[in-house]
């Protein structure tokens, strides 16, 4: 595959989102071991995360690139979005309720697009996408079994 240097713009941001995501879930796991909640400055970069989404999905989309282009960042997009209304908006504690599974089954979707889009870009950067993605679960399983999530 091409460097990332002869990608487009929009793949530098989509990348850059997914791996920053899995990296904050990494320190949001972390947290949640030392007994701290959400803080509000996450509702901002999920605002800024789907801006940058969006910008480089439409410019995808624009420039006729590949459906998966613009349909993976579109299924994140999804997510931060909930996240966004559910935790930090309505502030719902609907990780008890019986949204956790769709809740769920669209953070994997997203997450597994975006690892996705990354091996497209290139080998190299499916696999740091990758990596960043088993940090964030080793972190998850590290919280879970040090104080549960629910």
């Amino acid at each position: 595959m091409a460097s990332l240097q002869r990608k487009y713009t929009g793949d530098i941001l989509i990348l850059a989102v997914a791996n920053l995501f899995n990296l904050i879930m990494v320190g949001i796991f972390y947290a949640r071991t030392q007994g701290a909640q959400h803080p509000q400055i996450f509702a901002l970069v999920w605002a800024g995360f789907i801006l940058l989404l969006a910008v480089a999905g439409i410019s995808n989309l624009l420039a006729g690139r590949e459906w998966w282009s613009y349909v993976l960042p579109l299924i994140m997009i999804i997510f931060l979005a909930l996240e966004l209304v559910l935790d930090y908006i309505l502030q719902l504690d609907f990780r008890n309720t019986a949204l956790l599974t769709p809740y769920l089954i669209l953070y994997y979707l997203a997450i597994l697009g975006m690892i996705g889009y990354a091996f497209q870009v290139g080998r190299k950067w499916g696999f740091i996408t990758l990596a960043t993605y088993f940090l964030s679960q080793i972190a998850a399983l590290f919280s879970y079994f040090r104080v549960g999530h629910g």
